[in-house]
């Protein structure tokens, strides 16, 4: 449960981080001052920034429980009653059900574990597209003022 939290935490610092057009090398081709190159920069960020739309924020993981789900009770409770009707041995038929329930249990969890990865992945894909828009409007907003971006 921690860990997910974890994730989009980093992933939501790493936007932050990823989406900074600052880094960009501005020359003011035109002879701006400084203090008018740094009035333009944050004027350009600020509308960079408006023009793009943040990423929808993700779904939250969906909670899987550590506990007993029922899986294996259910999954003993069938076999108990095939290994008595078919065998009629309900232990063994009880215990092969158990196996196969945790087994069902367990290929759930990991379907969960994908889906949760795949999701990461996807956030991180539309965070690294965010950052590139913010970047890609900052530039067209200096570029616009008479100032070089590289």
């Amino acid at each position: 449960m921690l860990k997910p939290l974890i994730t989009l935490a980093v992933l939501a610092l790493s936007s932050a981080v990823l989406a900074q057009p600052s880094d960009l090398f501005v020359y003011p081709a035109a002879g701006q001052s400084p203090e008018q190159t740094a009035k333009d920069k944050a004027e350009c960020d600020g509308w960079a920034r408006q023009q793009v739309a943040p990423p929808p924020a993700s779904a939250p993981p969906a909670q899987t429980s550590s506990g007993p789900d029922g899986s294996v009770i259910r999954g003993a409770a069938r076999g108990a009653i095939l290994g008595e009707v078919l065998d009629d041995d309900a232990g063994k038929g009880a215990a092969a059900g158990a196996l196969i329930g945790g087994m069902r249990r367990a290929d759930r969890r990991r379907a969960n574990r994908a889906q949760q990865k795949q999701q990461q992945q996807e956030q991180a894909a539309a965070q690294q597209q965010y950052s590139e828009e913010i970047t890609r409007a900052y530039r067209v907003c200096l570029e616009a003022r008479s100032y070089t971006v590289g």
